[in-house]
């Protein structure tokens, strides 16, 4: 139980994110999509609110994957170095998840289903890091919220796999 869930939760999304990052670098014009204080009937915007909102959502998935990538590096490099894999190592990892997670969430709109997403990760990723068996993120809540997260991700265009 406890390799199936270190890989779904770490390991996969590090092969995702490896071809994701190899990828075409398309950089955003986030002057260009930011939101305006003004009287939405006096300004003028080329893109709609609904697509602004989809691009903020495309970049906290692309933050959530960098992060979850540097996450799951460090614990490769751990093991790689020959260290065998501790109860200490997966907090380390559930730890990051959550504060990151978090922190990248609060940059997000409050009606977004990728901040919703992301919030509900980062709550069950902290109940794991609480947890003193790494095995409580082997459960059906991680496992939605995993789930709702990728799927969420998936919608605004963002593939992830964790």
């Amino acid at each position: 139980m406890l390799k199936k869930t270190l890989f779904r939760a770490l390991l996969v999304p590090a092969a995702v994110l490896a071809l994701t990052a190899c990828g075409g670098e398309e950089e955003a014009e986030p002057t260009a999509s930011a939101p305006s204080t003004t009287d939405p009937t006096t300004a003028s915007s080329s893109a709609p609110p609904a697509a602004a909102a989809a691009e903020g959502d495309k970049e906290l998935c692309e933050a959530a994957n960098k992060v979850g990538m540097e996450l799951q590096q460090n614990l490769l490099d751990a093991l790689s170095a020959g260290q065998e894999p501790t109860p200490e190592m997966f907090q380390e990892v559930f730890t990051g998840l959550a504060t990151e997670f978090a922190t990248i969430a609060a940059t997000g709109a409050d009606d977004s289903a990728v901040v919703a997403a992301l919030t509900a990760y980062s709550e069950e990723a902290g109940k794991a890091a609480a947890a003193a068996d790494p095995e409580a993120a082997d459960n059906p809540a991680f496992d939605k919220a995993t789930d709702t997260f990728i799927e969420a991700c998936q919608a605004v265009g963002v593939p992830v796999d964790f």
